[in-house]
């Protein structure tokens, strides 16, 4: 979660809000920030090697598995699911 949370700091307007829940099974964490990604799916792809940024949301994909991602008008918003 602290890759999330930065990154909303850093590249989400400055400001980000952390949300967590339960479900029955399973432990929600949602970040929330006013930022927008253009490409959703470049989280999922390595940047360049010689560009010096840009590898945290890739490194919660692989290590979280699925890592929905939903990007609009009022900001961005990433879920990561932990088993309860």
């Amino acid at each position: 979660m602290a890759e999330l949370t930065t990154k909303s700091v850093v590249h989400g307007a400055g400001s980000g809000a952390l949300r967590i829940r339960a479900e029955s099974d399973r432990i929600v964490c949602e970040v929330h920030d006013g930022g927008q990604l253009n490409d959703p799916l470049a989280a999922r792809r390595p940047p360049h090697p010689t560009q010096p940024s840009g590898r945290g949301l890739l490194l919660v994909h692989q290590h979280a598995g699925l890592v929905p991602v939903h990007t609009g008008p009022d900001g961005t918003t990433i879920r990561r699911y932990l088993p309860g």
